[in-house]
This record gives C-alpha cells, sequence and structure tokens, in this order.
C-alpha cells in the first residue's frame, strides 16, 4: 500500500501536466476567429465520444433504455461520457486563456510573473496545505482517518477551481523561464518528494481504506511540487527527432489523446473487472496491469481514430453545406438586385 501511494502522487500530476502544457503551447494564442473556430473540433468529437459511450456502456453495464431526452440532456450536463468532467472544465479554460495571455505577456519581467504565480499558489494551494488537520482531538493525530473534521487556518474561497489557473500560467513560466536545477538533482529532488507525499498519504489512511482528500488532489501542495520537478524534469531532456515519420506519428498520437481519454472509459469498464475477477491478490493486478494499461490505451487511440475519421467527415459537410447555403443565398441578392 505504501507502494501504490507513492505510486499515486507520480500518476496524480495527468491532469495538471496537461494543463501546463496548454500554458507552454497556447501562451501566445489571441483572441480571434481561428481560435473560436479550433472549439469546434472539441464539441464534435466530443459529442461523437458521447454517443459512442452511451451505445457501449449500455451493453457492458446492461442499463436500461432511456428517452431521446435523457439522452441529450446527459451530453449538455457532460454526464454521457463518465470522463468529460474534464472536457467541462476545459471548455472554460479554452475560452478564457487568450485573455489570460494578455495579463502574462503584458506583466514586464520575471519578478512580476513570479508574483503572480506566488498569490495564485496562496489562494490555490495553501488551503488544501493547512486547512487539512484537526488540532482539537490529540487522537485524531495517531488515526487520522477517524475523523473528518478540521480547523481553518486560512482563506478557501478561491481554492476549488483556482489551480486550473495557476497550472496554466505554471506552463507559460516554463515556456519563457527555467528552473536553475541540475538533472541528477532534479531526479533526486523528484523521487524524494515522491516519497515524503507517499508516505504523508499512507499516514493519512493509516488503518482504514485510502481516503481521498484536499490533501493529494489537483491543488495540493504535493501535485504542484510533483508537476513542477517532472515537467521540468523532461524540459532537461536533450533529445532532438529528425524523423520525419517519427515526426507524423507522435504528432497523430498527440491529435488522438483527446478522443482517446474519453472513450477510455469504455476499456477501463470492460477489462478492468476482468481483472479484478482473476486476480484476487493485489500484487497480482499491479504485474498483470503492464499488460491491461498499454492494451487499454491502445484500444483507445484506434476507436479515438475512427472518431476523427468520422469528425472530419461531419465537418467537412458542414462546411459544405454552409458554403452551399451562402453561395445560394448570395446568388438570391444578386438576381433581386
Amino acid at each position: 500500500m505504501l507502494f501504490l501511494n507513492i505510486a499515486r502522487c507520480l500518476f496524480g500530476i495527468c491532469v495538471p501536466i496537461f494543463i501546463v502544457l496548454s500554458g507552454y503551447l497556447l501562451a501566445k494564442r489571441e483572441f480571434n476567429k481561428n481560435h473560436i473556430c479550433k472549439l469546434g473540433r472539441i464539441v464534435i468529437v466530443y459529442i461523437l465520444c458521447s454517443i459512442v459511450c452511451l451505445l457501449v456502456l449500455h451493453f457492458i453495464e446492461n442499463r436500461d433504455v432511456l428517452r431521446l431526452k435523457d439522452y441529450i440532456f446527459q451530453i449538455l450536463s457532460f454526464e454521457a461520457a463518465p470522463y468529460s468532467w474534464y472536457v467541462n472544465m476545459y471548455f472554460g479554460l479554452f475560452l478564457l486563456l487568450p485573455f489570460l495571455n494578455v495579463l502574462w505577456n503584458n506583466l514586464k519581467n520575471k519578478k512580476q510573473k513570479q508574483y503572480l504565480l506566488l498569490v495564485l499558489i496562496v489562494i490555490a494551494v495553501l488551503p488544501n496545505t493547512l486547512n487539512i488537520f484537526n488540532f482539537y482531538d490529540l487522537n485524531w493525530w495517531l488515526e487520522p482517518t477517524s475523523s473528518h473534521v478540521y480547523q481553518k487556518l486560512v482563506p478557501d474561497y478561491w481554492g476549488g477551481i483556482s489551480y486550473i489557473i495557476l497550472y496554466y500560467f505554471l506552463g507559460c513560466y516554463f515556456r519563457d523561464y527555467r528552473l536553475k536545477l541540475s538533472f541528477k538533482k532534479n531526479v533526486v529532488a523528484l523521487l524524494v518528494a515522491l516519497v515524503i507525499f507517499g508516505l504523508f498519504n499512507y499516514y493519512r489512511s493509516y488503518n482504514a481504506l485510502f481516503e481521498l482528500g484536499s490533501y493529494s488532489d489537483y491543488g495540493s501542495l504535493e501535485v504542484w511540487v510533483v508537476t513542477i520537478l517532472f515537467v521540468n524534469l523532461i524540459l532537461n531532456f536533450k533529445f532532438k527527432i529528425s524523423n520525419k515519420k517519427a515526426i507524423y506519428f507522435i504528432s497523430k498520437i498527440s491529435y488522438l489523446t483527446f478522443g482517446a481519454y474519453l472513450v477510455s472509459v469504455i476499456f477501463d469498464r470492460w477489462f478492468y473487472p476482468i481483472l479484478k475477477e482473476n486476480t484476487s491478490i493485489l500484487l497480482e493486478r499491479v504485474c498483470y496491469l503492464l499488460l491491461v494499461v498499454p492494451l487499454i490505451f491502445i484500444c483507445s487511440l484506434l476507436l479515438s481514430l475512427v472518431i476523427e475519421v468520422i469528425a472530419y467527415l461531419v465537418n467537412k459537410l458542414f462546411r459544405g453545406t454552409l458554403t452551399f447555403i451562402g453561395r445560394k443565398r448570395r446568388h438570391e441578392i444578386s438576381f433581386e438586385e
């Protein structure tokens, strides 16, 4: 269980890394027609993935047949694809990021940008670091799972979503600067952080089932620190890909990851129950994950490829229809004139 807690500290940076990458790659994006149009592809892929999830999960989980309007409401409320809570979040970030870029790019120097990150740390990370203890009951410190009553030391009103903006600006910061940390020191710092935070999480769930708290969620100190060290480690790698086929392959995989993430729930709910039924010992499951996880990843990518082809055809048909309507309208106006 200690090993699994340490591993979770590393894997828990998944969503923060995607947000950091958004800041790193889109820090210069401006608000224009092209930016809004790119949202159209995300919407189309999301709707298609939701429909596929509804259809397949209906058979996998033997769900009841609902009315058409119920399915439509599930899509609109981001419930049709169980992992689409992330899409709900990213829609807002995607619309905001050109304006966030205005703020970031108009800060005068590195120091001002660091102050901005510091302010966001105070309102996003600090509450999840300090407001997680019970100071009234000394016995609680021996068994933290005995009570979930904590004393608030700092305001936490902004803690719910402010971490999203924090990680986005962290990506912008990494685009402009690097941490003054050598590769070896970075590796050591990352390993030490994982062990320390893993031990803490193990302590918080000691003598009970694992509990997910704000201290280990996306806006926590541990995820913030591990994300920084991991991203900086990746950026310190000195490699260059010159093979055009390799570049094409990587870009296509990257392009498919959005849809793959949404439809991966299908294979999660298909393969993991089979694994659970056939392996009763936890450590055996961990070994089999080395096979099951890549299998889920590949299957999700292949299904995402099919959805992307359909999305391309839908987009092409939609654009063709609009073009036809526009030409017809211009012809009618010209004829009337």
